[in-house]
Formats: structure tokens, C-alpha cells, sequence
């Protein structure tokens, strides 16, 4: 009997010791691979979204698969990293000097107002007098002002550093998309078999919404920010402006990352109102409005061309997993949402055994 306890003994603690190493392993592990995690996310949402395409190209060019995901490597770098070097270039080339920054505010609080702001209705020409007499800007002491350009100038160049590791974070996507092409068909078998495994059929199924959901919420994310731009595009030509085409390239990458287009039409706007162009300037303001109010809708519906989501459940899942995950929470929310959806009314389908 004492035997037995201690062989049994040994027993469960050989064990235990097992377990904890292959927990220390495991551990150490998703250590090692925790900072790529992000940018393998990604390879896979574009990998998924731009499958169809690669399978085209693939047999356009005589199936050489190899040509035909470096061809579209270089193409997804052309569109996502080129723009945003360009933008880390310009915001680090323009962050203005505090100092001089500082001097020309204070000329221009010190001149004569803006002919525009005495037209503003109501409040124009009190505004207009308080700043001739500098009543406007009397709590804008100098240590203030100049503390408050140089933490702007701060947070500008912690903004290009982000940037940079944003850019980073793109490249090594872009490269894991790449390699996936051409192990993607085997990731397939792999991940079904998986799947089958794990929940039968039905995981099989839901596999299969998930890489249709991130297709459609692909073409929702692009399609979206194409008419948006298109739209503020034709706005800032009607309202006169030589360069809407290139406000209109800025608009379509601010919607593209979901910042939207108001950081354009705002300023668009102002300038316009400056320039005494005040119905243009209500025509802009109006129109940007609109445009970012249909986000909310063309976007569900491209989405719901490849998801079997109901509407209501496509604009709880786009704007849930922005608010919970930032612009990858767009597909994970919906794709999450829509694997539940499908599982759920599966089983519910399936016949229950007595």
C-alpha cells in the first residue's frame, strides 16, 4: 500500500513538473512572438481580402504564384507605405519652430481681425470689437502661448514617431501577406482540418463566414472611403478650389484609417471663410457632413454583400469593435459577430437528439 502511494505520488508529480515546463515554454513563446502578433493580423486580413485577386493574377500570368504575390507585395506597399512616408516626411518637415511659431500668432492676435469674423450672425461684431481692443485674447498671457505652441510642437514630433512605428508595423503586414500567398492554400487545408476537428461542420462553416466577412468588410472599409473621397473631391471643385483632386487623395486616406474627412473640409472651410467665400464656405461645411454621415450606411451595406449579418448587426459590429479595438476592431467586431450569428442559428437548425 505504501508503495503503491508513493509510485502514485511520483506519478502526479512527474506530471505536475511536465506541465509546468510546457507552460514555461508556451509562455516564453508568446513572449517571442507578442510584438508580431499585431502586424500578423493584418497579413491576414489582407491576405484573405485580396485573395480573388491573387488567384486572377495568378493564372493571368501562367501560374507562376511566386511572380504573382511578389507583384501584389509590391503593389500593397505602393498603396499603404508610400502615402504614409510621404505624410511622416511632411509632418516632420513642417513642425514649426515654438519660437517662430509664437512670433507670428502674437503679430497676427496684435493686427487687424479677419474681415470675415464681423459678418459671423450674432456674435460678429462683438468679437470683432473685443479683438481691436484686445479684450479677444487678454488670457492669452505669453508664458502661456508659448508653452502651449511648444507642447503642441511635442506632441506633433511624438505623433511622427508613432507614425514611423505604424509604418514598420505596415511593412512587416504587407511581407507576412506575401509569404501567406503562397503557403495560403495549405494554411487553408490546415486551418479547415483544424476546424473540423474542434466543432465539426460547423466550425467548418463559420471558418468559412469569418474569410468572407473580412472580404466584405474590406471592400466596405475601401468602397467607403473611395465615394467619400470622390464626393469631397467634386465639393471642393464646385467650390472653386485647383487643388480638389489632391484634397480629394487626403480624404480618401483619412477615411481609409477611419480618421475622417473633417480634418480636410474643417479647414477647407475656414480658409474659404477667410477668403470671404462664406456661402462656399456653409456649402463645404454642409456637404462634409453629409458625406461623413452616409459612412454609417454604405459601409454596412458593402458588408453585408459578403456577410450574412442582418444590417442592424453590421453597424453594431463596425462601430462596437471600433470603439472596443481601433480600425482592426472594424473587421474583428463583424467577423466575431457574424461567426456567433452563423453558430448560433446552425445549431438551433440542427436537429436535437432524444
Amino acid at each position: 500500500m505504501r508503495l503503491k502511494s508513493l509510485f502514485t505520488g511520483g506519478f502526479l508529480t512527474e506530471r505536475v513538473v511536465l506541465l509546468a515546463l510546457v507552460g514555461g515554454l508556451g509562455y516564453a513563446c508568446l513572449t517571442i512572438v507578442a510584438p508580431f502578433v499585431p502586424p500578423f493580423i493584418w497579413a491576414m486580413i489582407l491576405a484573405l481580402s485580396t485573395w480573388p485577386y491573387y488567384q486572377r493574377l495568378t493564372s493571368w500570368l501562367g501560374g507562376r504564384r511566386k511572380l504573382a504575390a511578389l507583384l501584389l507585395t509590391g503593389v500593397q506597399l505602393l498603396i499603404f507605405v508610400v502615402p504614409t512616408i510621404m505624410a511622416l516626411t511632411a509632418l516632420t518637415n513642417h513642425v514649426p519652430n515654438p519660437e517662430a511659431a509664437y512670433e507670428a500668432v502674437d503679430t497676427w492676435l496684435k493686427g487687424e481681425p479677419p474681415d470675415w469674423l464681423t459678418n459671423l450672425p450674432w456674435v460678429g461684431e462683438r468679437l470683432d470689437a473685443d479683438w481691436r481692443e484686445g479684450k479677444l485674447f487678454s488670457l492669452l498671457e505669453p508664458g502661456r502661448l508659448r508653452a502651449a505652441l511648444t507642447t503642441a510642437g511635442k506632441w506633433l514630433l511624438q505623433e511622427s514617431a508613432n507614425l514611423a512605428l505604424n509604418i514598420l508595423t505596415v511593412v512587416l503586414a504587407v511581407a507576412m501577406a506575401g509569404l501567406l500567398y503562397s503557403n495560403g492554400e495549405k494554411g487553408a487545408v490546415v486551418a479547415e482540418k483544424l476546424a473540423l476537428r474542434i466543432g465539426g461542420e460547423a466550425a467548418v462553416q463559420a471558418l468559412r463566414t469569418a474569410a468572407n466577412t473580412v472580404r466584405g468588410v474590406s471592400l466596405g472599409v475601401i468602397g467607403t472611403a473611395l465615394i467619400q473621397a470622390l464626393l469631397s473631391g467634386i465639393g471642393f471643385a464646385l467650390a472653386g478650389l485647383t487643388a480638389a483632386p489632391a484634397l480629394g487623395l487626403v480624404c480618401f486616406l483619412a477615411a481609409l484609417l477611419q480618421i475622417g474627412t473633417g480634418i480636410v473640409w474643417i479647414p477647407v472651410a475656414a480658409w474659404l471663410a477667410h477668403i470671404d467665400q462664406n456661402a462656399w464656405a456653409v456649402f463645404t461645411v454642409v456637404w462634409g457632413i453629409a458625406i461623413n454621415l452616409m459612412d454609417n450606411f454604405i459601409k454596412p451595406y458593402f458588408i453585408g454583400l459578403a456577410s450574412p449579418l442582418p444590417f442592424l448587426l453590421i453597424m453594431v459590429g463596425v462601430v462596437g469593435g471600433l470603439l472596443a479595438w481601433g480600425f482592426v476592431g472594424i473587421f474583428l467586431g463583424t467577423t466575431l459577430l457574424a461567426v456567433a450569428y452563423t453558430t448560433f442559428f446552425g445549431w438551433l437548425e440542427r436537429p436535437s437528439d432524444d
